[in-house]
């Protein structure tokens, strides 16, 4: 719902996406698509390797790319399986990010299999940060430095180390 509101809010500037498996109907794409026609920047990160669902990502990823969207196919040599979207709002002359970072694959059909879980936040220090993920899908030499979210494959063991001398610590 969040994405077709956004698609047609005179206030929204941009959407930037990570779609790792999507339905062969995508009501996703379809928002992404109406953005794009109602004047949106639209860049969509598609993974290449979502098994069973590699037939669905190229063509939506072909139709997003026809209709004028970004689409950046993955990072070499990394597996992206984020589920992050950014929209970028215009609000009293003023930039504000609204973040989603979730577990579902922004698939309607296996939406009804699993029981997944979103966060939709405009908190700064979360969406500056999916921010630099979306950079760094985009300019992959910038990794960039992550305080709030712990993002693969740069991080996420020290993180886990960290956590766990931790636990150790407090026991």
């Amino acid at each position: 719902d969040i994405l077709r509101e956004a698609s047609i809010d005179p206030k929204v500037k941009s959407i930037d996406i990570t779609l790792y498996r999507l339905a062969k109907n995508s009501h996703i794409v379809n928002a992404l698509i109406n953005a794009i026609r109602n004047g949106k920047h639209v860049t969509a990160v598609v993974e290449l390797q979502a098994r069973f669902d590699e037939e669905n990502n190229i063509k939506w990823a072909n139709r997003l790319n026809e209709e004028g969207a970004k689409i950046i196919y993955g990072v070499p040599g990394l597996k992206m399986h984020s589920k992050l979207f950014l929209i970028r709002r215009s609000e009293q002359n003023k930039e504000v990010l609204y973040a989603h970072i979730g577990t579902g694959n922004f698939n309607e059909e296996t939406a009804r299999l699993y029981c997944d879980h979103s966060l939709i936040t405009s908190d700064k220090r979360i969406t500056e940060e999916v921010s630099r993920v979306f950079q760094f899908y985009n300019d992959n030499y910038k990794t960039g430095t992550y305080k709030h979210l712990i993002v693969s494959p740069f991080y996420t063991r020290k993180k886990f180390l960290q956590f766990i001398q931790k636990e150790i610590d407090n026991a």
